[in-house]
């Protein structure tokens, strides 16, 4: 019984940890932007994939996570000080300017629109809900899995992930009504708050690897 409820509390950390970077509000502009004349059916069935995809892209990332680092003889101290210096750029991007990693699309919807690319996967998909500060987050979650309990943290983390997309899926398939409640301001403020959250779970990450380093060279 003990170990279910560590495992609830890490599940939850890394949702907490997921969601403020995912930021689901940042993509409702340009969801509705490209689906402003589909039928409500169309834009849930989008909103869905989108939502397939985020969890596809960061469970692989998940997944090959200790491939890519014994590939490239990369230490798990260092990826996690990567990971939190890549979350706190974009942290302070949401605090100071009000804008994440889902407002440097470089198209336009116009342009999506008229080379009529299947945006579920991009740029929704990729890059506004999994993007590199995503991955770099699930990869960071990844690093610190205990060798005892492999599967379940893997468990863990996955479960975290399929949470806050399910999050991202409710967000975007409510995005009309978020968007005349909130307002343009209202979105804005929600970003600074899950900005200073961020910036919160980047020194944690940076902190962690930093200790790492200190204890390795030490011993």
């Amino acid at each position: 019984m003990e170990i279910v409820v560590e495992a609830m509390r890490h599940v939850l950390l890394v949702t907490v940890g997921l969601l403020p970077i995912m930021n689901p509000l940042s993509t409702i502009p340009l969801f509705l932007s490209l689906t402003n004349h589909t039928s409500p059916q169309h834009r849930r069935r989008q909103a869905m994939r989108a939502a397939v995809f985020a969890f596809a892209i960061l469970a692989t990332f998940l997944m090959l996570g200790s491939s890519i680092i014994s590939l490239f003889g990369i230490s798990l101290p260092g990826i996690r000080i990567a990971g939190g210096l890549i979350i706190l750029v974009l942290a302070f991007r949401m605090l100071f300017s009000g804008e994440d990693e889902a407002s440097s699309i470089d198209a336009t919807p116009s342009e999506i629109k008229r080379a009529e690319i299947d945006y579920s996967f991009s740029p929704l998909a990729m890059p506004s809900l999994a993007g590199p500060g995503s991955i770099a987050v699930v990869m960071s979650y990844g690093s610190q899995i205990p060798e005892e309990h492999v599967v379940l943290g893997y468990v863990v983390v996955l479960m975290g992930v399929a949470i806050t997309v399910m999050v991202a899926y409710a967000a975007l398939a409510s995005a009309n009504w978020i968007s005349k409640v909130l307002g343009e301001h209202g979105i804005q403020a929600v970003t600074k708050v899950m900005g200073f959250l961020l910036t919160c779970v980047a020194v944690q990450f940076i902190a962690s690897g930093v200790r790492e380093f200190i204890v390795s060279f030490n011993g």
